[in-house]
């Protein structure tokens, strides 16, 4: 992996995620590491600082899992067209998959076994504040991305 898609899915991806918690309760949600840590607390038995270490540490590595996939789509077209398609895109997909994928990670967690499809909530097919929450972030992640490349270029271009 090339360094510069190391850094920047590393930078892009801390300040996004770090951003979404902040900006949640805005569209007047707890926050995603607020709830998570209350259910390892409650169902896990875990500490409260561990909770909490636990529920940031998902949400961050997500975050960077989502950065990475979006700096791979930036670098293989750049292009305003493609870079909206994938902020609604992935916005609507992160949607559609939040609830059960939060059920079955705070399963496992709390299990430490992997839980089964079967007991999850459906997929989330509501447009509300959940929708346009997952899609502020990716604005969020490719505006950080194309803030980065424009950074990058003009470093490239005063080398020369």
């Amino acid at each position: 992996m090339q360094k510069n898609i190391l850094v920047t899915t590393i930078m892009v991806g801390l300040i996004a995620s770090i951003t979404f918690i902040l900006v949640q309760p805005l569209f007047g949600m707890q926050t995603l590491t607020s709830r998570h840590a209350a259910a390892y607390i409650a169902h896990g038995g875990y500490g409260d600082t561990t909770a909490l270490i636990l529920s940031w540490g998902v949400h961050v590595g997500v975050s960077l899992v989502y950065t990475l996939l979006s700096v791979l789509i930036f670098n293989f077209n750049r292009s305003v067209f493609v870079s909206l398609g994938q902020i609604m895109f992935l916005g609507w997909a992160t949607t559609l998959t939040a609830t059960p994928a939060n059920e079955w990670v705070v399963k496992l967690v709390n299990t430490k076994q992997f839980p089964s499809f079967d007991t999850l909530s459906a997929l989330n097919t509501q447009t509300g504040p959940k929708l346009w929450l997952h899609i502020l972030f990716f604005a969020f992640v490719v505006g950080g991305i194309w803030v980065m490349n424009r950074k990058d270029t003009r470093k490239q271009r005063r080398s020369f």
